[in-house]
């Protein structure tokens, strides 16, 4: 059978060993390696690691001085600012007086506990507020109380042969008050009322510190109402009286006033002169100021003071023999005539 399709020449016999092994080059290429993908679950740091420091260069003999001398610097005023802060502490924990250095000399004024007026009776006005400027409150309270360091004293009363002092107000005053020899000044006020500094006397010379009756019969004249007394002793040995008389209105506490200014001496100062160079700050009220003659160190041993103020009229007086501070004299006056305002 004639065909018209060309044979093909025959396959060489190629060996199957042969025809099954790889391309040489297909051996010699390596495979691609596969990309690193970094572990989704794993912690990544969020700043690569600095690389390593190099090693710091070796200061010289010269730097390292200047090194050691601002250390130095710094450690002193370090400490210099701890001192400061630490004194500024210190000082203003005590009293500046207490300081040495910064403590103020004594000059002679006292010091007082806290002032307070005695209370009002009910529907009373303080004498401020009133034209007539008549003190209802307690005399005894009016005065003042014993500054801090000093002894009380008992005002001038007649003892009795037992040795103790029995004083009391005049009739229209009700309260009355015993005064030991002692001269403890605590006044036994009422049950319910507050304690009072001062005590009641009797309206007479004593009260007056008067050497004889000249001018106490103006006491009886003028209708003394009532009379309280308060006297202490200083440290430095200054021995201080107060007394207070009422009156029954202001016009026979004037004319008291105006007759006992005119005693130039007491029982416990002898001759005295106005002292009219030196003005007293008061309240209110009328003044006559005394100074004794006799004088220490260029100190007056005694000084008085009158005071007018309403229907009261107020002694004040201060002896020592190595001569009255002048500034406490000033000071109790001026306070004295406050507890009146």
């Amino acid at each position: 059978m004639s065909s018209d399709t060309p044979s093909l020449p025959p396959e060489p016999n190629v060996p199957a060993q042969q025809a099954s092994s790889p391309d040489p080059a297909a051996q010699a290429a390596p495979e691609p390696a596969a990309p690193v993908t970094p572990d989704a679950g794993a912690e990544q740091p969020l700043f690569p690691a600095p690389p390593a420091a190099a090693p710091a260069p070796e200061r010289t003999p010269e730097e390292r001085a200047a090194r050691r001398r601002r250390r130095q610097l710094g450690a002193a005023a370090l400490l210099a600012v701890v001192t400061g802060v630490a004194a500024a502490v210190l000082v203003t924990l005590p009293e500046r007086t207490d300081i040495p250095g910064l403590a103020t000399p004594n000059d002679g004024r006292y010091e007082f506990p806290e002032l307070a007026l005695p209370p009002l009776p009910a529907g009373a006005s303080p004498p401020n507020e009133y034209k007539m400027r008549t003190h209802a409150a307690d005399l005894r309270g009016l005065l003042l109380p014993l500054p801090k360091g000093a002894v009380a004293t008992a005002p001038s009363a007649s003892v009795s042969a037992s040795g103790s002092a029995s004083v009391s107000a005049s009739p229209s005053a009700s309260p009355s008050a015993s005064v030991s020899p002692s001269g403890s000044g605590a006044a036994s006020p009422s049950p319910g009322l507050p304690s009072v500094p001062g005590r009641w006397i009797p309206c007479d010379r004593d009260a007056m510190l008067a050497k004889d009756d000249a001018y106490a019969l103006r006491l009886t004249t003028d209708a003394c109402r009532g009379a309280a007394a308060q006297g202490w002793t200083a440290a430095d040995g200054t021995r201080t009286e107060l007394r207070l008389f009422r009156f029954g209105s202001k016009d026979e506490a004037a004319d008291f006033f105006a007759r006992a200014y005119q005693q130039t001496s007491t029982k416990d100062i002898g001759a005295t002169h106005l002292d009219a160079e030196s003005k007293y700050p008061v309240a209110l009220g009328e003044t006559d100021i005394r100074v004794s003659d006799e004088q220490v160190a260029g100190l007056a041993t005694g000084r008085i003071g009158w005071l007018q103020s309403g229907d009261v009229v107020a002694l004040v007086q201060l002896t020592n023999p190595k001569g009255v501070p002048t500034q406490a004299f000033r000071q109790v006056f001026a306070l004295q005539s406050g507890m009146l305002y």
